[in-house]
């Protein structure tokens, strides 16, 4: 039994399930969390596991696209211009992105990482270890314009020689499958083998079990920064309050940290020297009582890139992107765009008044793929973050990739993608934990 003690920075679904994994390997767990654990984007997302949703945001043809969108102020992308430099570098490299090859080889990619990490949910809820409101569906993509046929036919032999069961229907056989469907939705796709469940309580549940298992979970302490000596991450040093003394510190020692703080990790990463090309995208949701017109299944509402998904007694409605920095208060006119793309797709709206309205900032890297593994140039730091839309989908997977790289061990999907390097300076190769 291995007794390394690990930092883990960020409580969300991926920083948690980090942390599950580590523990699991042996090593002596502490979790820092800015706020609330799971109260970031984990708290409100889609609710979608979704391996069969592996395409990533720059693609041919989506530069253009966007900036069809950049005229609406309530249309599914935004930017909001401001002055930073690093915007611009990620706004250009996405653009450089965008080309047909990487979008095949991010395609590929994001599908082996969904779905290794669905094996995981099926294992972890098969043990009955986390209650998370787990289930097996189909997701629904539907589509509202005419001309929707030939592109999706095609993109569903795509799917089909990637391994998942998808199928193209028509109106009629939509709607005997979904009868909420409105009559304005034209047709769809079927991807079968899907899942679903509420990620806030799955964070809360997992780290529920970390607490009862000795692990240390401190909420609502800013890490200040990673503590480096000798080139190597050992510790972090922690912000937090004392009555009648303001802001106190404490060095949390560590003989590896994992940097899982989701769109904050390049304010940290960025005194390491590290470069870490994450935007805070803004994402909106809002949560309803269920109705008698509601889905039974997942739906995606592919002009309006709006998911509806069915959690038991609630629907989560959510959607949007929007590259604005970390904002301080929603925009209204694109939180109620969310809800009206739901409306525009069922033949009976949800209810006009939310139980729960929400929204975050999604860590989005220009390629649209997360960054795993050994962080340049600082031994004893793995950057597990930039995981886009996606966190829920690939949790448990990042997590044992984690533990796997902390222990020196094989990794259970190739790395090479998800390279903390890519857009800079190349990994060095620091081996286990136990490097010297």
């Amino acid at each position: 039994m291995v007794s390394d003690r690990a930092v883990v920075i960020g409580g969300g679904a991926i920083g948690i399930a980090c942390a599950h994994f580590l523990t699991s390997a042996g090593f002596a767990v502490t979790v820092v969390d800015r706020g609330e654990v799971g109260r970031g984007c984990s708290f409100a997302n889609a609710g979608l596991i979704v391996p069969g949703d592996p395409y990533p945001l720059p693609g041919p043809g989506v530069v253009r696209e966007g900036l069809r969108h950049l005229a609406r102020r309530d249309g599914p992308f935004a930017i909001r211009p401001r002055l930073d430099p690093s915007l611009a570098r990620w706004l250009w490299t996405f653009r450089r992105s965008s080309d047909g090859v990487t979008y095949e080889r991010g395609k590929a990619a994001l599908a082996s990482l969904s779905r290794a990490s669905l094996q995981l949910y099926e294992d972890l809820a098969a043990a009955g270890e986390i209650d998370f409101g787990f289930r097996r569906v189909s997701l629904i993509r539907v589509f509202l314009s005419p001309g929707w046929r030939a592109p999706t036919r095609t993109g569903v032999r795509d799917l089909q020689a990637m391994g998942f069961r998808a199928s193209v229907l028509e109106p009629d056989e939509l709607r005997e499958l979904e009868p909420a469907l409105a009559p304005a939705v034209g047709g769809g796709v079927v991807v079968e083998g899907q899942a679903s469940g509420d990620c806030f309580a799955y964070v809360r549940s997992l780290a529920a079990r970390l607490r009862s298992r000795g692990v240390r979970i401190l909420e609502r302490r800013r890490v200040h920064h990673v503590v480096v000596r000798d080139g190597r991450a050992c510790g972090v040093s922690v912000a937090e309050t004392s009555a009648g003394r303001g802001w106190a510190r404490e060095e949390i020692p560590a003989d590896l940290v994992v940097l899982a703080a989701g769109a904050w990790t390049p304010a940290l990463s960025s005194a390491l020297g590290l470069r870490v090309p994450i935007q805070p995208a803004t994402g909106y949701s809002a949560t309803v009582p269920t109705w008698s017109g509601a889905p039974r299944q997942p739906l995606m509402v592919e002009e309006r890139h709006v998911a509806i998904t069915p959690l038991g007694d609630r629907v989560r409605i959510g959607g949007t992107l929007e590259l604005s920095g970390f904002r301080t208060s929603p925009d209204p006119v694109r939180a109620g765009a969310v809800l009206r793309g739901a409306g525009e797709a069922l033949a009976e709206p949800p209810p006009a008044q939310p139980v729960d309205t929400w929204f975050g900032f999604r860590p989005l890297t220009p390629d649209d793929l997360p960054l795993i593994g050994w962080a340049p140039g600082v031994r004893a730091l793995i950057v597990a973050a930039g995981h886009g839309t996606l966190g829920f989908t690939q949790s448990p997977i990042t997590g044992k990739l984690v533990a796997e790289l902390a222990c020196g061990e094989p990794t259970s999907v190739p790395l090479e993608p998800f390279r903390p390097d890519r857009f800079g300076r190349r990994v060095r190769a620091h081996g286990s934990r136990r490097s010297p």
